[in-house]
């Protein structure tokens, strides 16, 4: 059986994959739930600008371990606040959908199709852009004032673990790769 890209489905899946496939569908639901989470952050926080108009009350922002307080800040300075913090969450959004996107596919049993491949090689490179968007966004905060000179927040993690998922993705081309040219052999 195939797709639509010509993949091949289901290619002999042992029966022990059922569990993985039932974990997969797990994986996908809170993967959808958090870019829902991540998609309705990324659109509260375009209301950053409107803070001021707010009546009464001390409102503030935080995000990637930095907190930053909205009172008495002009539209413009706001404005840099939202630019810092949907840099920051721009990419993880994206890290869901892609990885959201995976795990339906294996909870389909499509495990070395391109369409798979292509998702995992984008979540490693969304993974990089996360852990250089938390770099631009604290250096813009720091040019700015609203964080001090010392406070650095962050780890390599994303650095690290989307350097690997997309070589990882290069990987599983390669093997599908050798797979198709052993099959038409035979």
């Amino acid at each position: 059986m195939r797709n639509a890209a010509g993949d091949q489905l289901n290619p002999n899946l042992s029966p022990s994959f059922a569990r993985a496939r039932t974990l997969s569908r797990i994986l996908a639901l809170l993967f959808t739930i958090g870019f829902g989470l991540m998609l309705f952050a990324s659109l509260v926080c375009l209301l950053i600008p409107v803070a001021p108009l707010v009546p009464h009350g001390h409102l503030g922002v935080g995000f990637q371990g930095i907190r930053v307080s909205l009172d008495g800040l002009s539209t413009g300075q706001l404005l840099w606040v939202l630019l810092a913090v949907e840099i920051t969450i721009l990419p993880l959004l994206l890290l869901m959908h892609h990885t959201r996107r995976v795990f339906g596919h294996f909870a389909k049993g499509e495990i070395f199709v391109l369409p798979v491949i292509g998702h995992i090689r984008h979540a490693g490179l969304w993974l990089i852009a996360s852990f250089l968007a938390n770099i631009a966004a604290q250096t813009m905060l720091r040019a700015t004032g609203f964080m001090p000179p010392g406070l650095a927040e962050g780890s390599t993690w994303p650095l690290v673990i989307g350097l690997v998922t997309f070589i990882a993705a290069y990987v599983m081309e390669e093997a599908r790769r050798i797979a198709e040219e052993n099959a038409s052999i035979l």
